[in-house]
């Protein structure tokens, strides 16, 4: 099988949970007997948006669309048709069998996938967030710092009206003068029903998505997609190390730390705060923060504010994926305090592969994960409930232990590779493509 990944960051310059997993599973697949390739985006100044660029990762072709975030309407922020036209290319070079898509903002939303179907080819999507149904890079998490319950054209206007907006394409004439009472919010609210209009449409061209948790596959059958469409899978991963036991020296400080993004919706100031109000001395508590502290700066200035006055917080930055393995053997405990609706985090996965157990928000599925055992969750956004779990884990090392033997078994990598072979081969046959050589 010929089989494209579509995803817009990629390896080596991206490498949060999406583009881990993608590379995860291309690896995989690749190794099962597949020829795979990505199609991705990246910014670069110098070059005109939409140039096509052609390199390799770890052994597999990656054909890189320059897009350098030049819009001239919020439309195109899900739907791009030159990125698709960048996309077609691809396609008729490399002749794939099917496709399967990681993410579609940046690499042409949903043109991309109407070019997939214009050419007969199945398609499946593996959902790692809500960008099909939320306009802010699918965070459903509004400029306020709440998690949205639902999202709307009217309430998510106020989180996209920083795009060019075409006031002809979406005018008072052209649209009846719905939405009047929002004032110049108006136009982007008329966008996003289109987009929503545009990506209810959309789902014709996809013939499964892969949820990796029920609540998101939830919140995808509320927001109208077929649940026979819907399939729940969690991430599968690769063979973990050897399990280890727990390290904290007798007598030794707790080691409880963050891994990730250092950003608002990731609650990386929940752990810090929390940390802070515990009051433990650094004998009692060591709290590493691991992160790039470049890319969120107000983030990263309050977070360095709190690690003044806060001996047991360290911002030890970003580490390259060779010392992952040293990272979580330095931990008890790993902190997931996420303020928006995860789906099914890497992070918790890699630490439950090394028996490391995990406090996070009750929420989504973060709390979903650890109902399976190895975790313990606290309300979202409390960081004083955050503190007495520290309090309490540092108190009582028996607790790690209990937590440590409780964690779930992770899914393994092979079976996300069958499970794409299956999708595939009953897409091409409901379809009756011509991809005979894909596996029965």
């Amino acid at each position: 099988m010929r089989l494209p990944q579509d995803i817009h960051d990629a390896l080596p310059l991206h490498a949060a949970g999406s583009e881990i997993y993608t590379a995860h599973l291309s690896r995989a697949l690749a190794d099962a007997g597949h020829e795979l390739a990505v199609f991705t985006c990246e910014e670069r100044r110098e070059l005109p948006q939409y140039t096509l660029l052609r390199r390799t990762h770890d052994g597999l072709p990656v054909y890189e669309g320059i897009y350098n975030r030049i819009y001239h309407d919020l439309s195109e922020q899900w739907d791009d048709p030159r990125m698709a036209v960048v996309f077609g290319q691809v396609l008729d070079e490399f002749r794939p069998d099917a496709v399967h898509v990681q993410g579609l903002q940046f690499v042409g939303g949903v043109s991309s996938l109407a070019a997939a179907a214009a050419r007969g080819l199945p398609v499946i999507m593996t959902l790692h967030e809500y960008w099909w149904l939320c306009p802010r890079a699918g965070l459903m998490y509004d400029l306020d710092g709440r998690a949205c319950e639902r999202a709307t054209p009217v309430d998510c206007a106020r989180c996209v009206d920083v795009y060019p907006i075409d006031r002809q394409r979406w005018s008072d004439a052209a649209h009846h003068g719905s939405h009047a009472a929002l004032g110049d919010r108006r136009w982007f609210a008329r966008a996003l029903e289109g987009r929503a209009a545009d990506l209810a449409a959309a789902v014709a061209h996809v013939d499964r998505f892969i949820a990796p948790s029920h609540f998101l596959a939830q919140r995808f059958r509320e927001a109208g997609v077929p649940g026979d469409k819907l399939v729940v899978a969690d991430y599968g991963f690769p063979a973990p190390p050897p399990r280890r036991p727990a390290r904290r020296p007798a007598g030794g400080p707790l080691r409880a730390g963050y891994v990730g993004t250092l950003s608002d919706y990731k609650g990386v100031l929940v752990f810090a705060r929390a940390v802070a109000q515990s009051g433990l001395p650094r004998s009692r508590l060591l709290a590493p923060v691991h992160g790039h502290l470049d890319w969120f700066p107000e983030i990263a200035a309050e977070l360095r504010r709190v690690a003044a006055t806060t001996p047991a917080l360290e911002l030890r930055g970003p580490f390259p994926p060779g010392r992952r393995e040293e990272v979580f053997a330095e931990l008890d405990l790993l902190v997931v305090p996420s303020l928006w609706w995860e789906n099914s985090p890497l992070t918790i996965h890699e630490a439950f592969q090394r028996g490391v157990p995990v406090l996070t928000s009750a929420r989504g599925g973060m709390a979903e994960l650890v109902a399976r055992g190895g975790g313990e969750t606290f309300p979202p956004g409390d960081a004083a409930a955050l503190a007495q779990k520290l309090v309490l884990h540092a108190d009582q090392p028996a607790r790690i232990d209990a937590l440590a033997a409780a964690i779930p078994p992770v899914r393994a990598l092979s079976e996300d590779v069958a499970l794409v072979e299956r999708l595939l081969a009953e897409a091409a046959a409901m379809r009756g493509s011509r991809t005979g050589r894909l596996p029965g």
